[in-house]
């Protein structure tokens, strides 16, 4: 039998070690954590996503703080693609992302990403403690907000070739909505509006004036590479802004035929505040 002194000094002495550190998290890809990544990844949030309220909660932070991890979901043999979530948990901001890489069926072509893009953007709250399984990065929260602020109206577009066949696709897909354009003689009602193209987010929005329809294109394959516009056409979801905005999307719940109002807004800013003015041909 162990005598009492001896049985209380052990338990004293295991109460007493000092816990090893916390294991590592798993690898993730450099490209997935990198700081010029990120920074693009906050400033499409910042003009898609993110409010007063956000920016205002991390005014006083000194870092603009990142957990990011790989995702490994199963996949289909020959896709190859890569998946990681970043989060803000400050903001409890959750953004799925996706390096594709996978075949195209009945082709000998690939689809093929060189940046992770933004496949989904989320909200739900977040432990105050980072989880074992995440990375975490921190960019100086002052310098970040000085240069999205400085940046706030930097814009690119699609330029030549290309941006001729993005204004066929368009003119195509109104001229098959069952409200056909109006009047094509008629200049003013051939006028849409191009958002910016973001090199973290493979998705383009259009408005189209006389229709007031919202038009979103989305694709795996880069929308500035001209073979998305050929052989390999991107998503397109159209929205009737008159018809289709609701304040909540609970009014409609279960479906995705509808925009709420803050969206709506959101892609009008991105189209006619920042967006580039196009002529579509009859």
């Amino acid at each position: 039998m162990i005598p009492v002194v001896l049985w209380a000094t052990a338990i004293l002495l295991c109460s007493c070690r000092t816990p090893g550190p916390a294991p590592e998290p798993p690898p993730v890809d450099p490209s997935l954590s990198d700081e010029n990544y990120l920074t693009e990844v906050v400033r499409h949030l910042y003009r898609w996503y993110m409010d007063e309220a956000d920016v205002e909660k991390e005014a006083e932070r000194e870092h603009f703080v990142f957990w990011v991890r790989e995702l490994k979901p199963e996949l289909d043999d020959g896709d190859f693609s890569r998946f990681g979530e970043i989060v803000i948990p400050e903001l409890d901001i959750h953004v799925t992302v996706k390096k594709a890489d996978y075949p195209i069926e009945h082709s000998d072509r690939r689809v093929k990403s060189d940046l992770y893009k933004i496949i989904n953007v989320a909200r739900y709250p977040e432990p105050a403690v980072r989880p074992e399984e995440y990375w975490e990065v921190r960019l100086s929260h002052s310098e970040l907000r000085e240069h999205l602020f400085l940046t706030r109206s930097q814009t690119r577009y699609p330029e030549g070739e290309l941006l001729e066949r993005m204004r066929e696709a368009f003119r195509d897909q109104l001229k098959g909505e069952s409200s056909p354009l109006p009047d094509a003689a008629d200049p003013d009602n051939r006028v849409v509006h191009l958002s910016p193209l973001s090199p973290v987010a493979n998705e383009v929005w259009v408005f189209w004036e006389a229709g007031r329809d919202l038009l979103h294109f989305s694709s795996d394959l880069d929308l500035e590479h001209p073979e998305t516009w050929e052989d390999e056409l991107p998503t397109v979801e159209v929205y009737d802004i008159d018809e289709q905005t609701v304040v909540s999307l609970h009014e409609a719940a279960g479906s995705n035929a509808y925009l709420t109002r803050d969206q709506v807004g959101r892609a009008l800013y991105n189209c006619v505040i920042l967006g580039r003015r196009l002529e579509l041909s009859q």
